[in-house]
């Protein structure tokens, strides 16, 4: 049986992690102390990382939506555990959302939307039906490949004369409020407590005893490339970095090296096609595997054609506008309510009574 290599759970992890975050930015709130916020946050989101692996730990061989049932028994660990595919499911279709929204913005005005989200599907269906071991192999590939367009893009920034590190000053000029309202919860919960569901692969790693110190170190890695996409955009636009949607691609709308290198957005658009669609495709196959693996049915992929069409109805019709979308559901209603129960409330329950029938009580698990 095949399995997934460190590396292929490093990249994977890591470009994951990135997700959507370097081309909306993150930690906008905190204005020129947005990238202060997101290194902040590395170190809470680190701790909230170690909680999974030590449940992981405790509940060798089992993925995270089979932690609940072993631990509180099937007739109240089963439902809880479906709040973790179907929020899967549902985090599918705000990518979906994500790339409708930001397509129909900047490039394709035209182009009808339900073309856009469906082929995008599509791509998502293909690889999810061909397995994790092929997806993180694409996100195998997909590395170098992002790398080298990071450093181009800073080489081109540099070139370009835009640059003024002036802009990132004054430092903390409101004090560390505007930084904690950033990093608690949002910037814990994203890409930290996202990170939750590789809990469902995990058992899937070749070489299990690396899983803690890859998943941190993708996170301390990640949480730094955002940073420093914030630091750029900052050192750019100075305090106008928040009032844009799009940072990342309003950043190379400013390149022109000897008024022949110009109009790089494309650049922004490739990075977050690439991100976003392997971020989409672990999160549809996790859905799957996770009601699969709650139903006991076979294959998930008899499950791949109702999901996905699932999938693009909701990200044609979840919101009307991207203030909606964003500043509504996600920042007012995913985050603090949905984020905090099932990345932290319901791990941190589950700690306490798997310690508590292991240590105090000696029960072995059953699943």
């Amino acid at each position: 049986m095949y399995k997934i290599s460190a590396y292929q759970l490093f990249v994977t992890t890591f470009i994951f992690q990135l997700g959507t975050g370097i081309i909306f930015g993150s930690g906008g709130l905190a204005g020129r102390d947005a990238w202060i916020s997101q290194l902040v946050s590395i170190g809470p989101g680190i701790l909230v990382i170690m909680l999974y692996i030590t449940l992981m730990r405790m509940n060798p061989g089992l993925t995270l939506v089979q932690w609940f049932p072993a631990q509180f028994g099937r007739w109240i660990g089963i439902p809880i555990a479906f709040l973790y595919p179907l929020l899967f499911l549902y985090q599918t279709t705000r990518v979906l959302a994500d790339i409708r929204d930001m397509i129909s913005t900047t490039l394709l005005f035209n182009t009808p939307l339900i073309i856009v989200t469906g082929i995008f599907v599509i791509l998502i269906l293909y690889i999810v039906y061909s397995g994790i071991e092929i997806i993180a192999r694409f996100a195998e590939l997909l590395l170098p490949f992002l790398l080298v367009l990071f450093i181009v893009e800073i080489i081109l920034l540099f070139s370009s004369d835009v640059m003024h590190i002036n802009n990132l000053q004054p430092i903390l000029e409101n004090g560390w409020g505007p930084i904690w309202e950033v990093v608690y919860p949002g910037g814990i919960h994203y890409p930290y407590g996202t990170s939750i569901i590789f809990a469902m692969f995990w058992t899937e790693i070749s070489h299990p005893e690396k899983i803690m110190k890859i998943t941190v170190l993708s996170a301390i890695l990640s949480g730094i490339m955002i940073a420093v996409f914030n630091m750029l955009a900052i050192s750019v636009f100075g305090s106008m970095f928040s009032h844009f949607l799009y940072p990342l691609y309003t950043l190379l709308s400013v390149i022109s090296v000897g008024n022949f290198i110009e109009n790089l957005q494309i650049i922004g658009v490739i990075y977050f096609f690439t991100t976003a669609f392997i971020h989409a495709s672990i999160e549809m196959f996790a859905a799957l595997k996770g009601f699969q693996q709650l139903t006991r049915i076979q294959d998930y992929r008899v499950l791949i054609i109702p999901a996905g069409i699932i999938a693009l109805f909701l990200g044609m019709a979840m919101s009307k506008n991207i203030s909606e979308h964003y500043y509504y559901q996600h920042m007012k209603i995913l985050v603090p309510y949905i984020w905090t129960s099932l990345h932290w409330i319901l791990p941190i329950i589950l700690l306490i009574v798997t310690w508590l029938r292991q240590k105090v009580f000696k029960v072995k698990k059953n699943v």
